[in-house]
């Protein structure tokens, strides 16, 4: 393009456009455009963290605070007395803790060459040597101004693995019996 065709051609453009262009600053509008995103995973994250803080204070997410030992009994008995120590609990009496050995073999037999097993990491001879199903009875009381959980005697199984090194056990979930459903 020879210099009189351009001279031309930029003759013909309005000069709001040409003002425009020369007043841009596009690390000014880039900045601006990333601000409202970030304040918003910000706000977003910010809700998730308070909402998960108050579900955990009311006792609907509740991890079960235990003390690893080399018997997996003793493992869930210190998991099931935790649960005094916690503002919204009232009284906890522990009744029966046992290991249960057709209820171990079932889930063992489950969980073999699944994939919940393989993101766990447990092999199906880890299941087989490392694995154990408790079940324990105990009696729960709750302050219902602290917490939505029901109170009452409460059956529940505990699955424990243990820690080939330690030689301690582990809880890794917790299921009623009566419905199989996880309470972790």
């Amino acid at each position: 393009m020879n210099g009189k065709k351009f001279s031309d051609a930029m003759s013909e453009l309005d000069v709001k456009y040409i003002s425009e262009a020369v007043s841009y600053d596009r690390a000014h509008i880039s900045k601006r455009k990333l601000l409202k995103p970030g304040l918003l995973i910000a706000a977003v994250l910010a809700v998730l963290a308070l909402c998960g803080f108050a579900a955990y204070e009311m006792g609907l997410f509740d991890p079960w605070l235990q003390i690893p030992s080399a018997d997996p009994t003793q493992t869930v008995r210190s998991a099931i007395e935790g649960q005094s120590g916690k503002e919204y609990t009232i009284t906890v009496r522990v009744d029966e803790v046992k290991v249960d050995e057709s209820e171990t073999e079932r889930v063992v037999r489950m969980y073999m060459g699944s994939d919940l097993a393989q993101s766990r990491g447990w092999t199906d001879e880890y299941l087989k040597e490392h694995f154990v199903v408790v079940l324990a009875k105990y009696y729960v009381e709750y302050d219902h101004t602290k917490t939505f959980r029901k109170d009452g005697h409460v059956e529940q199984y505990f699955y424990l693995t243990e820690d080939t090194e330690t030689g301690e056990w582990e809880i890794a979930d917790s299921a009623s019996p009566r419905t199989g459903v996880a309470e972790r």
